[in-house]
This record gives structure tokens, sequence and C-alpha cells, in this order.
């Protein structure tokens, strides 16, 4: 079933297990859009997916980010059910920002984290195309 709930569970493979969420946030909900989120031969070359942190989460990050983004350089999984787990760079926080935003590469180059704790927001962005 393609919902809201299957597009989390499947997209949240490539996030670092201590950084936890609660939902994946999308403007459009047809099934022509959730199917290319989720199926491989509807598959988006590039774009970006939203996440809700939990509260536990949030909370960790907003008191003690540097400390909670030492341990996020592993994905859960890898995208595909045998491959290994995205690994990512370290965390750097993002300048001139009014509140602190932080980013990470993948280690292939072809995705990105960015991190908004006092909005309790974890960004994934992707380009498959992009050239390490």
């Amino acid at each position: 079933m393609l919902d809201q709930a299957t597009l989390h569970r499947r997209a949240s493979r490539v996030l670092p297990a201590n950084l936890r969420t609660r939902g994946v946030v999308i403007e459009a909900e047809s099934m022509a859009d959730l199917a290319e989120l989720l199926l491989p031969l509807r598959h988006r070359p590039r774009g970006s997916l939203c996440f809700r942190l939990d509260e536990a989460t949030a909370q960790r990050l907003r008191e003690d980010p540097e400390a909670s983004l030492r341990e996020a350089p592993i994905a859960r999984a890898g995208l595909a059910r045998h491959a290994r787990p995205m690994s990512y760079g370290q965390w750097t926080p993002v300048a001139s920002t009014p509140q602190p935003i932080y980013a990470a590469r993948s280690q292939d180059q072809h995705a990105c984290l960015w991190l908004l704790p006092m909005a309790a927001l974890l960004i994934y962005a992707w380009d498959d195309a992009a050239s390490p």
C-alpha cells in the first residue's frame, strides 16, 4: 500500500540511526507522487524529503547538537534490500543563520542531510547524477 507511513518507513533507512523521526512532510499525497518516491521503476533521480524529528531526538539536538551528531555517521540500512548502509561525512554548522543548521554529505557525494534542530526537521536531499 502506498501511504505516508510506508514512505516514512522506507525512506528513513537512509538516515542515521540516532536521528529518530516520527514522519515525513510531503506536499502532495497523490498516488503518483508517492509512487515516484517509493517504487524503483518510477524513481526520481534527484529530489528531497523532509522528516519531522521525534521530540526526544529534537530535544537532545537542541541541548547538545555536537555530541549527538558525532554519533550519526552511518545510515540505518542501505537503499536497496541488500545494499550497504550509506555513510556520511562530518556534520558542519551552516554559517550565517539565526538558528543553528547542520549539514552532512554522503561519502559518495550523492546525498546530503540538513538538520534544523529548533524546527525539529531533517531534510534528506539526493542527486543520483552528481559526480563525486
